[in-house]
């Protein structure tokens, strides 16, 4: 079921075993704006306050509305211009929400609306009985959201900052890094158990020394994985493919690295969680050193197949065949590219060939869609080739750099598969 409204508010649910998913995306629902000062007489500027509470009231009508209200969210991550008021909203969200927002996240990443904040929360019913714990992470003021149901145990965390000490972006991305594992481990998971990570790093393709910023990431990333070989008791038997989480690397406003993160755990012998690869493009993890001395470890997506159903967490993707950049400068064409990348990647057949067998999935079965996008002055163009081919999608738009210089466009989403019959498909 797909819902779009008029309050900036678009979201979709989805049926998982004895339980539903929520994915939402909004905006507030105009971009209110204020005098600067209090005689009414300086410049007109965005009315932050405002536009919080528009958003996060209209947020708590459709959970309420939809039946996922107190303890639902699972994972909250909002985008905002000004870093600087993260403050802000914390304290508007903690006053207005009645449930625990999940695992926060407070990206610095501009909505490309030119609205201050955008969010995108993630949230599961509570009928039948839910067992949901939400943990707070310590020293960072963000939380960590523990939730079990259908026998299965999910980890969702948010907002792992680097320690203060840490100086370059080697460090930082690596101590941030190490706050996911102390995370993980403090609530009894390990790290072969994340499926899905996201990594915001400000100054993204800008040198660093001798080398650049992504580069420096993708070295702290590999060092952390080390050896770990993630997801063994879950793959398709014989499985003998390369195995790392979904990922999402990708630009911020600041000059800093912030990593959230996906983990899952159950005694179950009937779930399947396997990387999925693009037939189109080379596994990240096998590019070559020109594009980093330390390849990006990460699969182009996640299948999670439990249920009756399948669930799949898709990656950054972007405009690149094999290895190589698509279409520089051509906006239209890179969406498009990136949108065949996806298609290809989330089929039936794709997941077949990955021991996942019996589903069909294709771009109108996305559940939600984050489009980043590098240049304002192209949002109009990418966004009328994502309209036309993700009608009826929650979609949020947002302004980020992109790991290649050349690259203008990169997205990311979740899908759900729907499985085949001797008549069809069957929702």
């Amino acid at each position: 079921m797909r819902n779009q409204n008029k309050q900036g508010i678009s979201y979709s649910v989805v049926p998982m075993g004895n339980s539903r998913q929520m994915f939402l995306v909004g905006e507030p629902e105009e971009n209110f704006t204020c005098q600067s000062d209090t005689q009414g007489h300086g410049e007109t500027v965005p009315d932050y306050p405002r536009q919080i509470r528009n958003l996060l009231e209209n947020c708590k009508k459709t959970a309420q509305k939809e039946g996922f209200a107190k303890n639902a969210a699972l994972m909250c991550q909002f985008f905002i211009a000004d870093i600087g008021k993260v403050e802000l909203v914390r304290q508007i969200a903690s006053e207005m929400l009645s449930f625990p927002p999940g695992a926060v996240m407070y990206v610095p990443q501009a909505p490309a609306s030119g609205k201050v904040i955008a969010v995108e929360i993630w949230a599961i019913s509570e009928k039948p009985a839910v067992r949901h714990k939400v943990v707070c992470s310590t020293p960072l003021p963000e939380r960590v959201t523990i939730i079990e149901f259908d026998g299965m145990r999910w980890f969702f965390g948010g907002g792992f900052h680097a320690e203060p000490s840490c100086v370059g972006a080697y460090n930082r991305s690596l101590s941030a890094f190490g706050q996911l594992g102390k995370q993980l481990k403090k609530n009894k998971f390990r790290l072969d158990q994340v499926i899905r990570t996201w990594i915001y790093q400000g100054h993204l393709v800008l040198p660093e020394g001798k080398t650049q910023r992504y580069k420096e990431l993708n070295r702290a990333r590999t060092d952390f994985f080390g050896k770990t070989q993630f997801l063994t008791k879950h793959l398709p038997k014989p499985y003998r493919g390369v195995v790392y989480p979904a990922s999402t690397g990708i630009g911020a406003d600041d000059a800093d690295v912030v990593i959230g993160a996906v983990a899952f755990d159950t005694k179950r012998k009937d779930v399947i969680v396997v990387p999925l690869e693009n037939p189109n493009q080379t596994s990240a993890f096998d590019y070559g050193k020109v594009y980093s001395p330390q390849s990006p470890k990460f699969s182009r997506a996640m299948a999670v197949q439990a249920d009756g159903g399948c669930l799949i967490y898709v990656s950054g993707t972007a405009s690149i065949t094999n290895s190589e950049s698509r279409y520089p400068e051509d906006p239209v064409k890179q969406t498009e590219q990136t949108l065949d990348n996806i298609a290809a990647l989330i089929s039936g057949s794709n997941l077949a060939r990955h021991g996942i067998g019996g589903f069909e999935c294709s771009l109108c079965n996305m559940e939600c869609v984050r489009v980043y996008v590098k240049r304002p002055a192209e949002l109009a163009a990418v966004r009328a080739v994502c309209e036309q081919r993700l009608p009826d999608v929650p979609i949020l738009y947002v302004i980020a750099d992109v790991c290649r210089p050349e690259l203008l466009v990169e997205i990311e989403g979740f899908a759900a598969a729907v499985r085949q019959t001797s008549a069809g498909v069957s929702g």
